[in-house]
């Protein structure tokens, strides 16, 4: 049996967010709620760039991608918009471990200066060793490599907190996924539903079911629809079309 307890946005937003977090990738956030993720593949797909430089002494030879071309993913303080404001904005790495570097936006923005950091993946022709990778930054020139964050799961740009309110973890989680969780509208179908959410068990419906959000089981929505195709037809339809959708709520399922 199973039983459903519905809780508040405040009560979930003290569980671990490692719970709605998927495979290890990149992560990307930008300013305006922008976000990507991505792999190893998805690197090599960006032009390619060869680092020779010292660690702790010792000379060697990095591969990987510019930072700067990681970062335009996302949404970033540049252009005349920003043009009085970007200096109040910094970039956040983070490591798998928590470890975190932070860099004033101005060290990176070409047009303040040229300073060359790079997201690498090999070193020496090797993939990076576990304890590296298997991303890991690389600011060449530094006199000391505390910025260089190995193990980096993160990389945010964001401006300098204003309010504690929206400065929290799970504040920037929400703000992250919540365009692609109000992206699915009325008048689309069953087919684009299930590319952000999956179904939820339980009693449901040809025309009504329950839909838990793909990266994190705690957020769902209610769903109605209209059927599409001839009226004798079993089961659910592809093209059944939403008519109605439910804002995203936050609810715990209970097994016993």
């Amino acid at each position: 049996m199973i039983v459903i307890q519905r809780i508040g946005i405040l009560g979930l937003i003290a569980t671990p967010l490692a719970l709605c977090q998927g495979p290890p990738v990149l992560t990307i956030q930008g300013i305006r709620g922008t976000s990507s993720l991505l792999t190893i593949a998805d690197l090599a797909s960006l032009p390619q760039q060869t680092v020779k430089t010292t660690d702790h002494g010792n000379a060697v030879t990095f591969q990987g991608v510019r930072l700067a071309d990681v970062l335009s993913r996302v949404a970033l303080p540049a252009g005349e918009k920003f043009h009085a404001t970007a200096a109040a904005y910094y970039l956040m790495v983070q490591a798998h471990d928590g470890y975190r570097a932070v860099f004033a936006w101005a060290e990176l923005d070409p047009s303040f200066m040229d300073k060359a950091a790079y997201v690498v993946t090999k070193r020496d022709c090797k993939p990076l060793p576990v304890k590296d990778g298997p991303f890991q930054l690389v600011v060449p020139g530094e006199k000391r490599n505390a910025r260089w964050v190995r193990q980096m799961s993160l990389l945010r740009v964001e401006p300098l907190p204003t309010s504690p309110d929206f400065d929290s973890e799970q504040a920037r989680w929400i703000a992250a996924n919540l365009p692609e969780l109000e992206s699915i509208k009325p008048g689309m179908t069953r087919k684009e539903l299930l590319r952000v959410f999956r179904e939820e068990g339980g009693i449901s419906t040809r025309l009504q079911r329950r839909y838990v959000y793909r990266r994190c089981g705690y957020v769902k929505v209610e769903v109605e629809f209209s059927a599409a195709g001839p009226p004798n037809q079993q089961g659910e339809g592809q093209d059944d079309l939403i008519t109605k959708i439910s804002k995203p709520f936050l609810e715990f399922a209970i097994m016993d």
